[in-house]
């Protein structure tokens, strides 16, 4: 008698994650705190998070703004953009990125755009309205690349201006060094900078909160990043929106109305 084949299983269709606005960092329930960083923590086997949050528990609680990716199967968090302002001696309006997190399980996929696009619709709903300067410090080549694309439109200036797929050095309008200075200064008072490079020398906590460097889709990036940025060390990401017009073709991107 032939015996019937057995039935192909598919693996289930990962649903799309919710993403959920919380309230500011000062506000956060000491249980919600936990949901976050445990949920974290298992979504990105590949960072030392929770030693992340207990060396610098105030990435999370002096944020101005969170938002949260949520596994639509489970309800935990797998993954985080925080942000805070900070001030610029120009008078120019400055969001400092701490926070730019997605679960190993949900890269290349959706997260990134909703998550900026959630912030970037509350900028707009609570009167703050979209900043100047956007600044980050990072390890990780793929968030330089993520910068990049922004970097491309003429009146939005990248630092630093690293070439990057589809793109030429030449291509992306620089930020100036002065701007550059006091970014870097109010991201991270008193660190010790490369200029040459837009290194912040030994500011990260943990040293090793990288198991290993990711790799991006640009190797001349993945490159830049390994010739220059040390564990321990973060790259100074900069966008400089320098005219509404802008700023409105980051909001258009994003699907935000």
């Amino acid at each position: 008698m032939r015996r019937r084949p057995e039935p192909v299983r598919l693996p289930a269709r990962r649903q799309r994650p919710l993403i959920r606005e919380l309230p500011p960092g000062r506000e956060l329930s000491a249980a919600t705190e936990r949901w976050l960083v445990q949920g974290l923590t298992a979504a990105l086997p590949d960072l030392r998070v929770a030693r992340l949050f207990e060396l610098r528990r105030d990435m999370l609680t002096d944020a101005d703004h969170l938002v949260c990716a949520v596994s639509a199967e489970d309800g935990t968090a797998v993954g985080l953009l925080a942000s805070s302002w900070t001030h610029l001696p120009s008078g120019r309006s400055c969001l400092h990125v701490t926070v730019q997190f997605i679960g190993v399980g949900y890269r290349h996929g959706s997260i990134f755009r909703h998550s900026w696009a959630a912030l970037f619709a509350r900028l707009r709903d609570d009167g703050h309205g979209f900043p100047d300067v956007v600044a980050l410090k990072t390890y990780n080549p793929v968030v330089h690349c993520a910068m990049s694309a922004f970097g491309a439109h003429p009146e939005i200036g990248l630092y630093p201006a690293v070439a990057s797929v589809g793109a030429a050095t030449g291509d992306l309008t620089p930020v100036a060094a002065a701007l550059v200075a006091e970014a870097a200064e109010a991201v991270a008072p008193g660190a010790r900078f490369d200029r040459d490079h837009g290194v912040l020398r030994a500011v990260g906590r943990p040293a090793d909160l990288y198991r290993r460097r990711p790799l991006s889709s640009a190797p001349d990036v993945d490159a830049y990043f390994a010739a220059h940025v040390d564990p321990g060390d973060r790259l100074l990401c900069l966008l400089h929106f320098s005219t509404p017009a802008a700023k409105q073709a980051v909001l258009t991107a994003l699907g935000v109305s």
